[in-house]
């Protein structure tokens, strides 16, 4: 297909960003990051260089605008019990590492750590910050209601309940919604207030 064709009118942006998006997320997943090419995801999204650039001006930009589309697409309202919305928290991501080449493309980005900032930066303020940010939004909500203990150490929860479900995948065990409601429930003595607790 002919950059002209691929942009012709009647073409929304929208349609052409998403089998972009579609088409370097399956590449990515195949071959890893070091491997991806902008040629080739041009030529199998059946567009013009000059088209992909025009929208992603390098492999780092496109990859995180993947990873942005990504990290939005499984949003949802919480309840307001802490551990429920721990578990579905922690569910949303087991979900996304049982994804087919996710966790191929989690390892082939954090290989490139170091080695490329931009992609570094990109995939830390768009898969992890945003995570971090609701996990601890959620344990400080339910400090507040006073179903969660003052002291807790929110960053080590967050490490310890994330880090966890990790662990399942890379020693190849696939992430479920049973092991985050077990994670949770191992967790929450040290998570959730107890009778006594002032």
């Amino acid at each position: 297909m002919t950059d002209a064709a691929a942009t012709r009118p009647g073409r929304p942006r929208a349609d052409l960003d998403a089998v972009i998006s579609g088409t370097a997320l399956r590449l990515l997943a195949r071959d890893g990051y070091e491997r991806l090419t902008m040629g080739a995801v041009a030529e199998a999204a059946g567009i013009g260089k000059p088209t992909l650039y025009r929208r992603h001006p390098s492999k780092s930009a496109l990859v995180a605008s993947v990873l942005v589309g990504l990290s939005r697409a499984d949003r949802f309202p919480l309840p307001r019990d802490t551990r429920q919305a721990l578990v579905l928290l922690l569910g949303s991501t087991a979900r996304a590492l049982a994804a087919p080449g996710a966790l191929t493309i989690m390892g082939s980005l954090l290989a490139q750590a170091g080695r490329d900032p931009e992609l570094t930066a990109a995939f830390r303020d768009t898969v992890f910050r945003p995570q971090h940010a609701i996990v601890h939004a959620t344990l400080e909500a339910g400090m507040r209601r006073g179903d969660v203990r003052a002291n807790v150490d929110v960053e080590a929860v967050d490490a310890m309940l994330f880090g966890a479900l990790l662990a399942r995948a890379v020693l190849g065990e696939e992430p479920t919604q049973v092991w985050a409601q077990r994670i949770v429930t191992a967790a929450w003595p040290a998570i959730g207030m107890r009778a006594g607790d002032a």
